[in-house]
């Protein structure tokens, strides 16, 4: 039976995005100093640069995810959620912050700024209202609040998977990058079903390797950020879902023809629309 559950801690969710916005700020008018460091990979060196726009996304990441645990641990039913471990929730409110901070640091017009800066703390307030809903079935808006992380989850993977392709790095990087993205991504839309977590770990990491390996496979093909984000959206979409319903024993041969049918016509598109 579904019932209305005592709403989150406004004062510390306030608090929360008022030191966000704040140390969006102060990065705005101080300039680190760049470092980079020089490895051996694989035989061949690899540069890592390290400025205040990275910093600044480390920064953000880390205190979402220390304010939404602060946050969630105030739902009365958090003990009943025992088997979907706590920090799959600051997945999505932490990959949104980092993604929104990385954008900042690239707006150099105030007005974009400011708005940009007004648009993530009203976003990182509603994913955390919404993982706070989340947490119990029973609660009345767990529907509403459960299709709005889902879509969050998937635009996320396309905005992520599109912005690393954009970099152009080697395949030793974004294949990377790509493949901790997904685990990510794939263990939180993987974790509500109703199944031991060392499962959902397993097929999480499964979905991370697929996209990993596609990446590499994506790097020869001299094609757009967009395009390629698409493509890895409709593999992560197709074998995601897949895995979805086999832990939840829904798995049928109409099940998978419906995946098929909508990847192929999806993939039609897509290439259509690269000629």
């Amino acid at each position: 039976m579904q019932e209305m559950i005592q709403p989150l801690n406004r004062d510390r969710l306030s608090v929360l995005v008022a030191v966000l916005l704040l140390g969006s700020v102060l990065f705005r008018f101080i300039e680190l100093p760049e470092q980079t460091w020089k490895l051996e990979l694989l035989g061949s060196p690899l540069d890592i640069q390290v400025n205040s726009a990275w910093l600044l996304t480390a920064l953000m990441v880390g205190l979402v995810c220390t304010g939404t645990n602060l946050i969630l641990h105030d739902h009365p039913y958090l003990e009943e959620a025992a088997g979907r471990p706590i920090y799959i929730s600051w997945i999505l409110p932490g990959l949104m912050a980092g993604l929104a901070a990385y954008l900042l640091t690239q707006l150099t017009a105030w007005p974009l700024w400011i708005g940009g800066l007004l648009i993530t703390g009203v976003s990182i307030s509603l994913v955390i209202t919404a993982e706070y809903t989340a947490i119990s079935p029973q609660d009345a808006s767990y529907p509403t609040a459960r299709l709005s992380l889902n879509m969050l989850a998937y635009l996320l993977a396309f905005s992520l998977f599109s912005l690393i392709y954009r970099t152009r790095s080697r395949s030793l990087v974004t294949a990377t990058l790509m493949l901790v993205t997904a685990i990510l991504l794939s263990l939180d839309l993987l974790s509500v079903a109703d199944t031991q977590f060392r499962r959902v770990s397993l097929f999480a990491g499964i979905v991370g390797l697929i996209i990993g390996q596609s990446t590499w496979a994506l790097n020869y093909w001299q094609i757009s950020a967009w395009t390629s984000g698409l493509f890895l959206l409709l593999i992560f979409y197709t074998v995601t879902n897949v895995a979805h319903q086999y832990l939840l024993e829904r798995l049928s041969p109409s099940v998978l023809a419906e995946f098929a049918v909508v990847a192929i016509v999806v993939l039609v598109l897509v290439l259509v629309n690269t000629q």
